[in-house]
């Protein structure tokens, strides 16, 4: 294991051993030293309630806002944002927190039978997804300050771009892009029977060696063909893949070009090409989402923000008492973002106590 995912480890663990007796998410604590100190309940009971209606939704939005924005001032004041590579004075941070605020707790409240959340948390994974920048594209073809793929987009009701078959003319920019993402995941799902194909074919260090050693006693080495033909196979297809990647990003990022999602006009434009960058729809899909999570994970959050990240399935645990509660898999990337997701939630519960 790389000293890179032992810290990341290190941090979640740490995290998840914290006090767990709050009957909420998160509570203050008695402060010692002169530093307050917030508790974090990592088991969230299903019984959990939490006043989002009416006026007192709206104080809480209020106090979130506020929240969020003070953890974001005093740790990025004078820096490049992340995901937005920009400082944070040349953004309207405090509008699009505001706004997104207003959504969380409206969520919250309306799937609140699904499984009770708190909205600091969910502020805090969005602000781990994509620091509240709407147009953010990821690597994964991942869109919007809740980082949906196409296909689960589509699952919960948004529009994609690419799915409909205007999407592929005017008055949309590279219109012939418009199909990329298809390609993409039809592709990368070649890519990834090609890659099992080759690995059943032995490791490739060891076949290195064997090559290497034929070479040297004049003898044929029978794996090196099937190998190699395989490793070409994965190559090409590699290729492929980072095609549509290319194609499909561009395709985006020319339509959303000069789009403000403060503007009624682009908001009609963007609800007809692509919902994930709005706020509506993505955060109830991603409150929706986390909320199954926690009841199908015993209402452990750590393993909820895990299978936002890397899918629920990967979650599950067989191993007795912690079959019902599940795990974060052992995946770098993924307990990284459950680490990140801690301590964003952590300095805004701290503040809005």
């Amino acid at each position: 294991m790389d000293k890179q995912r032992r810290l990341a480890l290190r941090a979640a663990v740490g995290a998840a051993l914290l006090p767990l007796a709050a009957p909420a998410l998160a509570v203050p604590a008695p402060a010692r030293a002169g530093s307050p100190v917030t508790s974090i309940n990592v088991i969230l009971p299903s019984s959990a309630t939490l006043d989002l209606d009416g006026a007192a939704g709206r104080a809480h939005q209020e106090r979130l806002t506020l929240a969020v924005m003070d953890f974001v001032r005093e740790h990025y004041q004078g820096r490049n944002l992340p995901v937005w590579r920009k400082p944070l004075e040349s953004i309207d941070l405090h509008k699009r927190v505001a706004n997104i605020c207003l959504w969380i707790v409206r969520s919250c409240h309306a799937r609140r039978d699904v499984y009770p959340l708190d909205p600091a948390w969910v502020a805090g994974q969005i602000m781990a997804e994509s620091f509240f920048n709407e147009f953010a594209v990821s690597w994964a073809l991942a869109v919007g300050i809740c980082q949906f793929i196409g296909p689960t987009a589509r699952e919960y009701g948004m529009t994609v771009a690419g799915s409909a078959p205007a999407h592929a003319a005017a008055p949309y920019k590279n219109p012939a892009d418009a199909g990329a993402e298809a390609r993409y995941i039809a592709v990368r799902r070649d890519w990834r029977e090609a890659m099992r194909a080759r690995r059943r074919l032995g490791d490739e260090a060891e076949l290195l060696r064997t090559a290497m050693q034929a070479l040297a006693d004049g003898t044929p080495c029978p794996q090196a063909g099937p190998y190699l033909e395989a490793a070409r196979a994965v190559d090409e297809l590699d290729a492929q893949v980072k095609d549509a990647r290319q194609r499909f990003t561009a395709y985006l990022e020319a339509n959303f070009a000069g789009r403000n999602i403060f503007s009624d006009k682009d908001v009609a434009f963007l609800k007809g090409f692509d919902e994930r960058v709005l706020y509506a729809k993505p955060v109830d899909a991603m409150v929706l989402m986390l909320a199954r999570f926690l009841r199908a994970r015993g209402g452990n959050i750590l393993a909820a923000a895990a299978g936002y990240h890397a899918g629920l399935g990967n979650t599950s645990e067989d191993a007795g008492v912690y079959k019902r509660y599940g795990r974060i898999p052992a995946f770098a990337d993924t307990v990284g973002y459950v680490s990140r997701c801690l301590v964003n939630h952590h300095e805004i519960a701290l503040r809005m106590a």
